[in-house]
């Protein structure tokens, strides 16, 4: 006599499904355990280098700070040769931070107030290259790059320089000085149509009042 089929609960099915699958994952595991140490291992290599990458990216910001700081602390108290040599090496050692684009800034306007032009412009040119991201400080160097170009009688790229320095930051209060700076330029560089332009617009739009009557004559100069 044929014995009837035992049936299964969903429950016993369950279980079934989960002792197959346990089997086939432990052999899986027996057969490609090699493999998987060694990408076990490879993940693990990963986050180390990881960890590292940042750690170091943080270790070297804190340096470059403390260099820096150290260095500004040198020029306010009067030590101007050390703070230089400080700043350089922080340029140096430490390219890329925000600290080494400060000190590349603050190196360039040192240099230009002690009229060594040549010098200031390599470092206004520095930071203008690699760090000028449309802050204040960028217009700071577009500016006193400018002004290095003045120094030279470089009149024509000295006006384009002003007018970036202008245009970087357009609502900060100095941009209507730097656009005015730029008509003039124009002017001794013999561009009078766009010293017009831009004295024209200062007049028509600064809330200079200053600006806009040294614009005014110089519109007037222009039209003689």
């Amino acid at each position: 006599m044929l014995k009837a089929k035992k049936k299964y609960t969903k429950k016993e099915l369950k279980q079934d499904k989960f002792i197959l699958a346990t089997v086939q994952a432990k052999s899986f595991v027996e057969e490609n355990a090699t493999r998987i140490m060694y990408a076990v291992i490879g993940v693990i290599a990963v986050a180390v280098l990881i960890w590292f990458y940042f750690d170091s990216k943080e270790t070297t910001s804190q340096n470059a700070q403390s260099l820096l700081a150290a260095a500004e602390n040198e020029f306010h108290m009067g030590q101007k040769d050390a703070a230089i040599a400080s700043f350089s090496e922080l340029i140096d050692q430490y390219a890329g931070t925000s600290s080494a684009a400060k000190a590349t800034f603050l190196l360039a306007r040192i240099q230009l107030e002690d009229n060594n032009i040549e010098q200031a412009k390599i470092y206004y040119k520095l930071f203008i290259d690699d760090y000028a991201d449309g802050n204040l400080m960028a217009q700071g160097a577009y500016a006193g790059y400018a002004d290095c170009l003045v120094s030279e009688k470089n009149h024509l790229e000295a006006a384009e320089y002003y007018q970036k320095a202008a245009e970087v930051v357009p609502d900060f209060p100095q941009a209507d000085a730097y656009l005015y700076s730029a008509a003039h330029q124009y002017k001794d560089a013999g561009d009078l149509d766009q010293a017009k332009r831009l004295a024209q617009k200062l007049v028509d739009e600064s809330e200079n009042q200053n600006v806009k009557n040294l614009a005014e004559v110089l519109l007037e100069t222009l039209s003689l």
